[in-house]
This record gives C-alpha cells, structure tokens and sequence, in this order.
C-alpha cells in the first residue's frame, strides 16, 4: 500500500510539475534560427538569443541522457556552460546560456523517468524527483534574470545547485534495481 500511494503520489507530483513549470519554448510559434526575423505577432516578445530547442536537438538528448549517470553528467556539463557564459553578468549573446538552460530544463522534466528506466531503485525515485524540481527552479531564477537582461548571478545559486548535483551523482552510484520497467 506504501509503495503504491508513494509511486502514486511521484506520478501526480511529476505531471503537475511539468505541467506548471515550463521551459522558454514558445509552442505556438514556428521555430527560429538565429538571424530570422521574428513573427509578426510577437515582435516585441521576440528574443533572438533564446531560440526553441528543435526536436532533433530533443531527441539527440534523449538519446544522449538514456542512462541516469550520464543524464547527471550532463546536467553537469550543462551547470558548467551556464556559469562560464554567465560569469561576466549578461553576455552580449546569450545563446549558450539559454541553450544550455532550455536543453537542462527538458532533461530536468525526464529525469524521474530516466532514473526509473535505468534501474534506479525506488527508494531514491523520490528524491530525484525532488532534486529535478529544485534544480529547475534553481536554474530558472538565472534564465529570468537574462530574460529581464538582468545580472544572472550564477553564484547565488552554484552551491544549491552543487549540492544537488552531488546529490543525483550519489543516486547514480546505487545498485540498479532488478524490476528496472515495473512501475
């Protein structure tokens, strides 16, 4: 009964979150490339640096990231383009940065299922998930501040988003479960 509720309760809190919090993708536009000028009807909204992560970009990371230890090495690498872009304030072009916030965002939201799919054991789905959302929110607060061309201030949040990094690395090195696809 635990065990049910408790998978359950993952499953509800992992389709809220992904319903509410949402990466910089605009889907009700075509995607641009840089350079392109933008639709007429958001013109103001447009932001030539923060372009949709196109789907063959979604499914080279999904293919990239199918393995929990290698998603969280790549969330790594990503937590490292994003603060030598924005270690100096705003760069001119963001592009990187909002790359790189936009691609962890999307690995962030398959995270559980990845955990889950590599054998992970359940004991730690939880956490992973509670991790994922955190490390969303984390990274949101610097793709906001770009987007208001405002300081990112990596730094105020580099420790929390070290710690649960560290945290996930952990997680990575755990036996893998045997009933990996039972859910």
């Amino acid at each position: 009964m635990s065990m049910r509720l408790s998978a359950a309760l993952l499953v509800a809190f992992s389709v809220v979150a992904f319903g509410v919090l949402s990466g910089c993708s605009q889907p009700s536009q075509e995607p641009s490339r840089v350079g392109e000028a933008p639709a007429a009807q958001g013109e103001d909204d447009y932001n030539p640096h923060d372009v949709p992560i196109t789907e063959e970009q979604k499914t080279e990371l999904r293919e990239r990231t199918a393995k929990f230890a290698d998603a969280v090495a790549t969330l790594k690498q990503f937590r490292s383009e994003i603060e030598q872009e924005t270690a100096a304030g705003i760069p001119e072009n963001p592009y990187k940065a909002h790359q790189a916030l936009d691609q962890a965002d999307l690995l962030l939201q398959w995270l559980p299922e990845i955990a889950r799919n590599s054998g992970i054991p359940k004991e730690h789905w939880e956490a992973v998930n509670t991790s994922a959302n955190e490390l969303r929110t984390l990274f949101e607060q610097v793709h906001q501040n770009i987007d208001n061309k405002q300081d990112p201030n990596f730094a105020a949040v580099a420790g929390d988003i070290d710690q649960k990094l560290a945290g996930l690395e952990e997680v990575a090195t755990a036996q893998p479960s045997d009933t990996a696809s039972e859910g």
